[in-house]
């Protein structure tokens, strides 16, 4: 979880299942409107913060509560919830921003968020140093990734993207257990590279146990079949 559309998602379905009601809001100035018992509580705003709705009376409980279930759920999205910079070596810029790191003209950044806690950016700098080319991060290890291929760190033509890593795992999986011609060092092969590709996208894990007992269950209704 990396992006902020699949953190709306998981924050709102959220607040549903804690009694809440979200709808798309009728103002362009927000993406969504909380609901408590039928009355206009809140406004999720298009900055990324909660707001109470100044016209009726919201008791701050609730408003407390909202806000602790959207910062729970930004911490299980992978959202960077730690301080990723050291104030006294990371520099500090305009509009409360640090640059944690510059290498080629790109620049790594960091800004404290009431939400989100820390949004991580990489950018360039136009010839007044203006950034330009901006782009946004709400998990540090794509952040650090982002600015290390940018600025020529590595070589981005040899990194495997996260969906990459998910077709090949995919392929290996597949491999693993329907190929009876492989030996046991291709096995073992295949194994340590499961491994490590679990490693990197933990999530894959729970989807392993999936298909691994959907290929049990194939197994059984062929043998049914020959029976």
């Amino acid at each position: 979880m990396k992006t902020k559309t699949e953190f709306y998602q998981s924050y709102f379905e959220t607040l549903q299942k804690k009694g809440f009601t979200v709808q798309p809001s009728t103002s362009p100035d927000y993406v969504a409107d909380i609901y408590h018992r039928d009355k206009l509580i809140a406004f999720f705003t298009k900055n990324d913060m909660l707001m109470k709705n100044p016209f009726v009376e919201v008791q701050d409980k609730l408003m407390d509560r909202i806000q602790t279930l959207a910062k729970s759920t930004a911490v299980a999205c992978g959202i960077c919830s730690d301080k990723p910079f050291d104030e006294e070596t990371a520099v500090k810029l305009p509009n409360n921003l640090y640059k944690i790191n510059e290498h080629n003209g790109v620049v790594l950044a960091c800004k404290h968020h009431p939400l989100f806690e820390y949004v991580l950016s990489t950018y360039r700098c136009d010839e007044k140093k203006n950034p330009i080319q901006r782009q946004y991060f709400y998990n540090k290890e794509d952040a650090f990734e982002s600015f290390a291929a940018r600025s020529g760190l590595i070589d981005e033509k040899r990194l495997f993207s996260e969906t990459d890593l998910k077709v090949i795992y995919a392929g290996l999986v597949k491999m693993r257990t329907i190929d009876n011609d492989m030996t046991q060092d291709d096995l073992n092969s295949v194994e340590r590279l499961v491994d490590k590709i679990e490693d990197i996208v933990p999530e894959l894990q729970k989807r392993e146990k999936a298909l691994d007992f959907s290929w049990l269950f194939g197994s059984m209704e062929r043998g049914i079949e020959r029976e």
